[in-house]
């Protein structure tokens, strides 16, 4: 089994260094052509199935991407942060050290805590790999869900997980 992870295309809140939580911007210009742009290698890599967050800028990335009908499942726990409050805050007004703290489930008065986001990814992770075991799948996310998976595939890992980034429209192969 192949999991292929592919952060959604450039919004403006991207550009602007802002967090994006669970609004429902969609692709800006230069995302669109990035998530256009990928079509040839997602067709070159042989997916069986893609699984993709329900909101907007992942759904137009999927829609830009996917020109070869792969079916495509919504999954809830593929979603951002729930970052309530904080949605649209800059970047640089955070701390990294709470704001990815693995053992807190709230952060920042009201913001889901990466706890918990890696408790639903890994979830999802486990429950995939049993049901696909012989598929290639194409997950179509956000950024901190793909630190998530990162840090699934790479528990030893020393450094951060937020010096991790996955780049927008970029897609990274984890194998099972």
């Amino acid at each position: 089994m192949k999991i292929y992870v592919m952060r959604h295309g450039e919004v403006e809140s991207n550009v602007k260094n802002q967090i994006n939580g669970r609004n429902e911007d969609g692709l800006n210009n230069n995302g669109i052509i990035q998530a256009q742009n990928k079509r040839e290698e997602v067709n070159s890599l042989n997916i069986d199935l893609i699984i993709c967050s329900p909101l907007k800028r992942t759904k137009e990335t999927c829609e830009y991407a996917n020109n070869k009908n792969i079916p495509v499942i919504y999954e809830e726990r593929l979603m951002e942060r729930d970052s309530k409050s904080m949605v649209y805050e800059f970047v640089e007004n955070i701390d990294n050290d709470i704001w990815y703290d693995i053992n807190k489930e709230i952060v920042y008065k009201d913001s889901e805590g990466f706890k918990s986001v890696i408790d639903r990814v890994y979830e999802f992770l486990n429950e995939i790999k049993e049901k696909y075991t012989d598929k290639n799948i194409l997950l179509i996310t956000h950024g901190d869900v793909c630190k998530a998976i990162y840090k699934y595939f790479n528990k030893d890992i020393e450094m951060p997980i937020y010096n991790f980034e996955q780049k927008n429209c970029e897609i990274i192969k984890y194998e099972c």
